[in-house]
């Protein structure tokens, strides 16, 4: 019995070793131990129509990174989107929550307020996640390359190994 564990665990291994695979660490892409381009994976992204919105959000990223300029701009907008929006949504939610709460006559008004000023809450909070520091636009590019990673391979779990088709 144990001898027939062992073959096929061997056997399992040599499958799992033999399917395309890719692997994503620290700004590089490989398969089967080759070093793929971004150009690669772009068209692994196309071949497959998964990860594109993420390969493009992480060149972003990279972009983000290497220019100064462009981060503190964009630090610079999402911060004054983010101060707005809190300014305008944290007292819409209280004045929404107090009219609720005290006065029943305009409990429709004070809703339209409270969810008003919870949603432009949201909002500003998610604005302050986009600021970016150096350190922050690596650690979001390595996220969303990994996201690449995995829907190619998931792609490539579904549909057997890369082949393409003969009418491309």
């Amino acid at each position: 019995m144990k001898l027939l564990t062992t073959i096929a665990a061997v056997l399992i291994s040599i499958s799992a070793f033999s399917q395309d695979y890719v692997e994503y660490n620290e700004g590089g892409f490989s398969m089967n131990g080759e070093e793929l381009s971004m150009e690669q994976i772009y068209d692994l992204t196309v071949l497959h129509k998964t990860g594109r919105g993420n390969f493009r959000r992480a060149n972003r990223l990279i972009r983000l990174h290497k220019n100064g300029n462009l981060r503190n701009a964009n630090n610079i907008l999402y911060g004054l989107g983010g101060v707005v929006t809190g300014l305008y949504g944290v007292p819409s939610a209280l004045i929404g929550g107090i009219v609720v709460l005290f006065d029943p006559d305009f409990r429709g008004v004070g809703l339209i307020f409270l969810g008003a000023g919870t949603g432009l809450s949201v909002i500003s909070s998610k604005a302050f996640e986009q600021v970016s520091s150096i350190e922050g636009c690596l650690r979001k590019r390595d996220k969303q390359f990994k996201k690449v990673a995995d829907k190619i391979n998931q792609a490539l779990a579904a549909g057997g190994p890369l082949v393409q088709s003969s009418n491309q």
